[in-house]
C-alpha cells in the first residue's frame, strides 16, 4: 500500500524531530498529538504545549497535514530566534572577558615594573589579599556548581514534560527546596506543572 504521508512530512518546515503520538478509542476515532521538541538551550521554549487533534481516518487524512503546516513552522522559527539569541549572547560574553583578560594582563605587567619596598607589612598585606581572592574564588566556585545542577534539574524536568511525566517531573522539582533564590521560578514552574497535568488528565478522559 502506497501512502503519501512521509511526502508531506518531509515538505514540512521544520528541522531536528517532530513527535507524532496516536491514540485510537474503541470507537475508532483517532487522537492525534504533534509536537516539536526545543533544542535551543533556552528554556522559555518549553512551556509551549503539543497540538492536539481529534477525528476519525477520514477527516485526519484530509485535514491533518493543512492543520499543523502553520503552526509547526511559526514554531520551528520561534526557536531558532531563541537559539539565534542565545549564541549572540554568548559571543558577547566571550568577547567580554577577552577585553578583561586583555586589561587585567597589561596592568600585571605594569605592576611588576614598579618596584615595591622589602617590608613585613607588604608581606602581610599580601598574604590578606591573596587569602581574600582565594576565598572569593571558592564561594564563585561553589555557586557555579550549585547553579549547574539547578540548570541540570531543569533540563531534566523539562524532558520528563515533554513525554507528559508531571508526577516524576514535580517530584524532580520539588528537590531544589534548598535554591532559596530561585524560590520563585521554582513556584511558577511547579504551577504550571500542575495545570499542564491537570489538562493532561483532563484530555485522556475524554478519550
Amino acid at each position: 500500500m502506497q501512502t503519501n504521508f512521509f511526502e508531506h512530512i518531509s515538505a514540512l518546515e521544520f528541522q531536528g524531530a517532530l513527535n507524532l503520538n496516536f491514540i485510537k478509542n474503541a470507537e475508532g476515532l483517532l487522537t492525534v498529538s504533534v509536537f516539536l521538541p526545543n533544542a535551543t538551550a533556552d528554556t522559555a521554549g518549553n512551556v509551549i504545549p503539543p497540538m492536539i487533534l481529534k477525528g476519525n481516518a477520514t477527516e485526519l487524512g484530509e485535514g491533518f497535514f493543512g492543520a499543523i503546516a502553520a503552526p509547526v513552522k511559526q514554531t520551528a522559527s520561534l526557536f531558532a530566534n531563541m537559539d539565534a539569541y542565545q549564541q549572540s549572547l554568548k559571543k558577547a560574553a566571550e568577547n567580554s572577558k577577552a577585553e578583561l583578560d586583555k586589561k587585567n594582563k597589561g596592568n600585571k605587567g605594569k605592576a611588576n615594573t614598579t618596584p615595591k619596598p622589602d617590608t613585613d607589612d607588604d608581606d602581610d598585606d599580601n598574604e590578606e589579599t591573596e587569602n581574600l581572592f582565594s576565598i572569593q574564588e571558592n564561594e564563585q566556585k561553589v555557586l557555579a556548581e550549585k547553579k549547574k545542577r539547578y540548570e541540570t534539574v531543569l533540563e531534566q524536568v523539562a524532558e520528563l514534560s515533554k513525554v507528559f511525566k508531571y508526577d516524576e517531573a514535580i517530584s524532580l522539582l520539588q528537590t531544589c527546596g534548598d535554591y532559596l533564590e530561585k524560590a520563585g521560578e521554582i513556584n511558577e514552574k511547579g504551577v504550571e506543572l500542575q495545570k499542564r497535568k491537570a489538562k493532561y488528565e483532563e484530555f485522556l478522559k475524554d478519550l
